[in-house]
């Protein structure tokens, strides 16, 4: 049970904001306690550190990033080669975070918990309903 996490999935999820649903909270939850990973791009964490600085939300952005490094449920994806070969193939997605975010997903075979209906309308990915 492997999910890649979107940056406003992050961020709603650590503020514990009742803009994230219900079924994606307790899926979230069971993934952290049942062993799963919650695959977190390096570009999210750069889109939630750029959130934080331009005080867009309110959140500490060190104690995220903490967790995020030291939670055994979650793991840190770094933006390889092969994920940019990923990229490169999604046409349908323009925007290039959300292109390199679900190119993560799809390099490692997994859904996406995302709110952005472009990456959910665009059939690259498979995502979390």
């Amino acid at each position: 049970m492997n999910y890649v996490l979107d940056t406003h999935i992050l961020i709603w999820y650590f503020i514990g904001s009742k803009r994230l649903n219900l079924k994606a909270l307790e899926t979230i939850d069971k993934c952290r306690l049942r062993g799963g990973k919650l695959l977190v791009p390096t570009i999210v964490l750069s889109e939630c550190l750029d959130i934080a600085e331009k005080r867009k939300v309110e959140f500490d952005f060190d104690k995220m990033y903490q967790l995020v490094k030291e939670d055994s449920g979650f793991e840190i994806i770094s933006f390889t080669i092969e994920i940019f070969d990923e990229t490169v193939s999604m046409k349908s997605i323009r925007e290039i975070h959300d292109r390199i975010i679900s190119a993560t997903a799809k390099f490692y075979d997994t859904e996406i918990i995302t709110k952005d209906r472009i990456i959910k309308r665009s059939g690259e990915v498979e995502f979390f309903a």
